[in-house]
């Protein structure tokens, strides 16, 4: 018996979603944030490169349709970008999640960051089309 919707966590609850964020290392609070405000798939925000961030929108490509989608960055989602924006480092890399070579975030790897952090503040485990 699967239990009701009203008994699990509710991650689009502003109150849960702003703990989850403060909790996790600015790279995957920023690709989160990025997923929930822009109902993008983890595996399209992996592939994001620094000149797929435009003043007021990102250009996002989705990888289901072999096309891309131009999202506007909101009020909530401009804060996150933008502290991650400012701290990046040159980088030899385009894109703009990478791990210490250099090469973009492996899906699995960011999964494992997340979940952990959910158990920290007693959420349940944590899939990407939860926060879309």
């Amino acid at each position: 018996m699967y239990p009701s919707d009203s008994s699990l966590p509710n991650l689009a609850q502003e109150s849960l979603l702003q703990e989850f964020l403060e909790t996790l290392p600015l790279p995957y609070k920023t690709m989160v944030a990025i997923s929930y405000f822009t109902s993008s798939r983890i595996s399209d925000i992996l592939f994001l490169k620094t000149n797929d961030i435009y003043p007021d929108q990102i250009k996002i490509a989705r990888s289901e349709f072999n096309s891309y989608k131009l999202v506007p960055i909101t009020p909530l989602l401009r804060p996150y970008l933008t502290i991650y924006l400012n701290g990046l480092k040159s980088q030899k890399s385009a894109f703009l999640f990478v791990n210490s070579k250099g090469e973009p975030f492996k899906t699995c790897v960011v999964f494992k960051v997340l979940n952990m952090t959910a158990r920290q503040i007693n959420l349940p485990e944590i899939y990407f089309f939860i926060l879309r």
